[in-house]
């Protein structure tokens, strides 16, 4: 397996878990209280939104030649780490 290969199936990896994380945050507060449900929260649109940008750039990655990927994995891992600390906010 090739380096391309092997990022792109630990981003996709880390999106699934993101999108599992998010739907158990959604669980959890959906019976704490009604008004600020995450899934209609400031925080839970931010999240949803950097999910959806990550997907995006997973699949401009996959999309792009070999010789390119390397030029394109700086933005991808800055990508996920606003994921991260997005999820991190919101847990804590």
């Amino acid at each position: 397996m090739d380096n391309k290969e092997a990022f792109k199936q630990k981003l996709s990896a880390k999106l699934e878990e993101y999108k599992a994380d998010f739907e158990k945050l959604k669980a959890q507060t959906k019976g704490a209280y009604a008004e600020g449900q995450l899934e209609g929260s400031e925080e839970g649109k931010t999240i949803r939104a950097k999910m959806e940008e990550a997907k995006s750039k997973l699949k401009e990655f996959e999309e792009n030649s070999d010789e390119k990927w390397e030029d394109l994995k700086t933005d991808m891992e800055k990508t996920w780490s606003g994921l991260q600390n997005s999820f991190d906010k919101l847990k804590n």
